[in-house]
C-alpha cells in the first residue's frame, strides 16, 4: 500500500472526520439524554467493521502479492 496514493489519503481523511463526528454526536446524546440512540451504535458497529475489514483485505492482499513473485 503506498501511503502517497490521494485515494488511500482521502479514505483515512474521510475515515476519521466519520469517527470524530460520531464521537461528538455519541458524546452530545449521551451528555443531554443519558443514552446514545440506535443509529449512532448501528454507524459505530459498521464504521469497526469496516476498519478491520479493510485491514484483513489489504493484508491479505499484500501477503498474495508477496507470494506471486
Amino acid at each position: 500500500m503506498v501511503e502517497a496514493d490521494p485515494v488511500m489519503r482521502g479514505a483515512r481523511n474521510g475515515f476519521l472526520v466519520t469517527v470524530v463526528v460520531l464521537v461528538a454526536i455519541g458524546g452530545y446524546q449521551f451528555a443531554t439524554e443519558g443514552t446514545v440512540t440506535v443509529p449512532i451504535v448501528v454507524t459505530w458497529i459498521v464504521a469497526v467493521l469496516t476498519y478491520y475489514g479493510s485491514q484483513y483485505y489489504y493484508r491479505y492482499s499484500e501477503d498474495s502479492r508477496a507470494t506471486e513473485r
